[in-house]
């Protein structure tokens, strides 16, 4: 048999059969609900808790949800953000965790929480620091700091906040560790600090420097409604008496 009759003999594959399918849905929206979870830490030392931000639509936004009868085994719940563990007895802070989507680029760091008794209005500021001075993600006292032989002034990074309203005041990262993740965690563990203490939801107003314009485009779906569009532009606080509060938001 010749190879043009071969060809001839062979039949023609059939063609395949398609089928008519929709077209790929569009991705949920990302949840902007911030709920708090309260969870008991089992173990042999005093009785503990955490209080853990998750961002989900399983709660609506603000809603804290007693989970204590449950065996959490270390386990959060889907979505968290961020993870205050305390005592039970005197309610101090015993660490603080921040997801790694959050926190991955972000060196090792401790913190120190700050009552600004003397200020007009009532404030508070959580510093971010490094070193072994402190296992990370502890949370001390400015009178601990300065026992470990650590000065103020040696902070990485700030955010001051006013206390009854929530409203940022400032966010400042020194200028080597920026674009590290810094902000982003100091504000997270701040939201979690002032959840705790009772305090009101950190927020901004739509005063920005371009920095905190920049920070707005690609912050955490759980940060949105708190952010306010920006309304009014600032010069960037490393500028000669520039001004101070909102203008360093969340650089």
């Amino acid at each position: 048999m010749t190879a043009a009759a071969h060809d001839a003999a062979v039949p023609a594959p059939a063609a395949p059969r398609l089928r008519a399918v929709p077209p790929l849905a569009e991705p949920a929206p990302a949840s902007t609900a911030l709920w708090w979870a309260r969870l008991l830490r089992r173990g042999p030392g005093p009785l503990e808790y955490s209080l853990v931000g998750v961002n989900s639509d399983r709660f609506d936004d603000g809603t804290p949800v007693d989970m204590t009868a449950l065996d959490a085994r270390g386990r959060r719940p889907a979505g968290w953000l961020v993870d205050v563990r305390y005592r039970a007895a005197d309610r101090r802070v015993v660490r603080v965790d921040v997801v790694e989507d959050v926190a991955d680029r972000c060196p090792p760091m401790w913190f120190a929480e700050v009552t600004h008794a003397t200020s007009a209005v009532p404030a508070a500021s959580l510093l971010a620091f490094r070193g072994s001075a402190f296992r990370p993600g502890s949370v001390v006292a400015p009178h601990q700091v300065a026992a470990a032989g650590v000065r103020i002034t040696d902070r990485i990074g700030e955010v001051r906040w006013w206390i009854r309203s929530g409203l940022v005041d400032t966010v400042s990262v020194e200028q080597v560790y920026r674009g590290r993740g810094v902000a982003r965690t100091l504000v997270t563990v701040a939201e979690g600090l002032r959840s705790l203490r009772g305090w009101a939801p950190l927020r901004s107003d739509g005063r920005l420097t371009d920095a905190g314009a920049a920070w707005l485009e690609t912050a955490p779906p759980a940060w949105a409604p708190r952010l306010s569009a920006r309304t009014e532009v600032l010069p960037d606080a490393d500028a000669e008496q520039g001004p101070t509060g909102v203008a360093r938001l969340l650089r």
